[in-house]
Parts: structure tokens; C-alpha cells; sequence
């Protein structure tokens, strides 16, 4: 009897929290990491919060971001394991790599480490961020542009705050954009640089007049943090002309794209055709296949986390939250949508 009992209590404790946490930091170890840059200390507290305001975390999150940050003697663990995200962070840095090479695959911690957890990749950043000033300097990036820029990671703090109703972040593969310098926000718009990819997209923009695929573009994204009002698109789209002829002279870009649940044309049925997000739509002309984007537009409007959302409780303040309602309660469907523009 004892015996079994024994058994079981092993089988436990290999399912319970400290497995988890350790099957994540093995995850985590064994993906491949390339030291081409030095590796971060800890900053001193004056230095953690000049990295805090620049990266915009707000104000109730500050105070648990700042005494969980791991240390290499009371958090070895945790330290390392920072030290080796780092690693793959900046290993597009080795020579012949390229900084749109592919983003690392940072599972979310597990929930066992609380708020050390939550805020993991928060600290990756706030450790990572020395560098990526470094390269942005390099490349003469505006100190307005850098700041906007990066303030992204506070806005990703914000809405996790709303969907989960605590503190912590999730969009640590997106994040690794901005620290690559691979993405800048100009304005209303961010513009992400890199090249058309006909069989992610379920279709080549050359079929249509656009882009061919492999082409070089600027990757249009929309932050969420205002209206898509016509004079800013018209403002960022001025902006990145300039900004990527002169920054970055060695790679042409003649066309820029987007796919987003924003370019879905379903949504001409429901809004007035002087609505930002239509005039925003015919910047484009559309190509590509439309896959199912229910969820994006669930946690982009609404910041729900995928698979939670009650439509009958889902707020219906505007006409676009009525509409997107609307539509998904009469069993439709919300498409996420490719489209092309010139940018020249």
C-alpha cells in the first residue's frame, strides 16, 4: 500500500506547480540562443525607473514590475533564463542574420509564478532596452519617434490590464519588433519593414497590381489608442516616405500592406460610408484569402481574451461595437483581410 502511495505522490508532484515551472524554464533553455551582444545586469532602482518611463508602463503596474524583477542570487533561476531570451532577443544581430529573421517562440509563463511570471517578459525588456537605444541611435531615429515607438509595451499593460483584470503582459513576441528596430510608430501608424509573403497572406498583391511576392513593403499596423481619423493616416503615410528613404536608403519601398479585421469589407454594410475605418479600407486594394478574425476584433474592441466572450454582455456604446455585435449574433463571421497600397 505504501508503495503506491508513493507512486501517486510522485505522479503529483510531477504535475504539480514546480514541474510546470520547470518544464517551462527547460522549454525555454533549450531553444537556441546566439550571444552576439553583452549580456544585461540589473539596473540600479533610478535607472529601472528611467527604463519604466520610457517603455510608458503605467502607474499600477510599476510597483509589482520593480520588486519582481529576478536577481542572479535571491532568482537564479529566473535570471538565466532572462539572460537566455536576451540571447535569442538580439541573435539576429550575428552576421548574415537579418533583423525580420524569425521571432522567437516565448511561451507564457506558467501561472504558478504569479506576478513574477506575468511580468516575465516585461523585465526581458526592461533589461533589453540599453541595447535596442543603441541601435536606434545607430540609425539616427528621432527621439520623438523612439519614444512613441516603444511606449507600445505600456499600452499592451493596459489593455491586458482590462481583459484580465490584473496586471501583466502577453505580447512578448510582438515587442520583439520595436526592439529589433525592425518596427517604428509614425504618427497614427506604426510601419513594420518586410517583405510580402504570398503564401501567409493566401495570395500574391501581384494578381492585382501589387506587390510580387518576396517584394519589400511597409507592414501597416493600427495601435489602438485614438480614432483612425483620415488628416493622421494622411500624416503617417507622409511620414514614413520620408523616414524610411532616408534611414533605411538601401531597401526601396514602394508599396505598403495591411491585414487587419479593419479591412474587412462586411463592414460597409454596417457603418456610415464616411466612417474612418471605410475611408481607412479604400487606402487598399484587397487580395489574399480571409480567415476567420472573431477573436482579433473581440480583443482589439472589446479586450476579451479568446474563447471568453459573452456576446450578450459585450458593451454596445458605439456603432462599431452594435455592428460587430450584430454581425456575430446572427452567426457571421468577421474576416481578417490583406490589402496593398503604393506608398510612392
Amino acid at each position: 500500500m505504501s508503495g503506491t502511495t508513493s507512486g501517486n505522490g510522485g505522479a503529483d508532484r510531477e504535475a504539480g506547480p514546480e514541474a510546470e515551472v520547470h518544464r517551462w524554464l527547460t522549454g525555454l533553455a533549450r531553444r537556441p540562443a546566439v550571444p552576439t551582444v553583452a549580456d544585461p545586469v540589473a539596473p540600479a532602482p533610478g535607472e529601472l525607473a528611467e527604463r519604466m518611463d520610457l517603455l510608458d508602463i503605467p502607474g499600477p503596474d510599476r510597483e509589482e514590475v520593480s520588486a519582481g524583477l529576478p536577481d542572479p542570487r535571491r532568482t537564479p533561476a529566473l535570471w538565466e533564463a532572462l539572460l537566455h531570451c536576451h540571447r535569442q532577443l538580439y541573435a539576429d544581430a550575428a552576421p548574415g542574420t537579418d533583423a525580420r529573421s524569425a521571432v522567437p517562440d516565448w511561451p507564457d509563463a506558467p501561472a504558478a509564478l504569479g506576478s513574477s511570471g506575468r511580468y516575465f517578459y516585461v523585465h526581458l525588456y526592461l533589461l533589453a532596452l540599453p541595447h535596442a537605444l543603441e541601435r536606434q541611435r545607430r540609425l539616427g531615429i528621432p527621439d520623438e519617434v523612439v519614444a512613441a515607438t516603444f511606449a507600445d509595451l505600456g499600452a499592451k499593460l493596459t489593455t491586458y490590464r482590462r481583459a484580465h483584470g490584473t496586471g501583466g503582459f502577453d505580447r512578448q513576441r510582438w515587442m520583439v519588433h520595436h526592439f529589433r528596430g525592425v518596427l517604428h510608430r509614425l504618427g497614427r501608424l506604426q510601419f513594420e519593414r518586410g517583405v510580402l509573403d504570398a503564401e501567409a497572406c493566401g495570395g500574391d498583391a501581384a494578381d492585382t497590381g501589387g506587390p510580387a511576392h518576396g517584394c519589400p513593403v511597409l507592414k501597416v499596423h493600427v495601435p489602438g489608442d485614438g480614432p483612425l481619423d483620415r488628416e493622421g493616416c494622411d500624416a503617417s503615410f507622409d511620414a514614413a516616405r520620408a523616414f524610411f528613404a532616408r534611414r533605411f536608403p538601401e531597401t526601396p519601398f514602394r508599396h505598403a500592406m495591411c491585414s487587419s479585421w479593419l479591412l474587412d469589407r462586411q463592414l460597409g454594410a454596417y457603418l456610415p460610408r464616411e466612417a474612418n475605418i471605410l475611408a481607412f479600407q479604400r487606402r487598399f486594394t484587397e487580395f489574399g484569402a480571409r480567415p476567420v478574425g472573431d477573436d482579433d476584433v473581440l480583443e482589439f474592441v472589446f479586450h476579451v481574451p479568446p474563447g471568453t466572450a459573452d456576446l450578450g454582455r459585450l458593451p454596445q456604446a458605439t456603432t462599431l461595437q452594435r455592428s460587430l455585435v450584430r454581425h456575430l449574433r446572427s452567426g457571421g463571421h468577421w474576416r481578417t483581410a490583406h490589402g496593398w497600397t503604393f506608398l510612392r
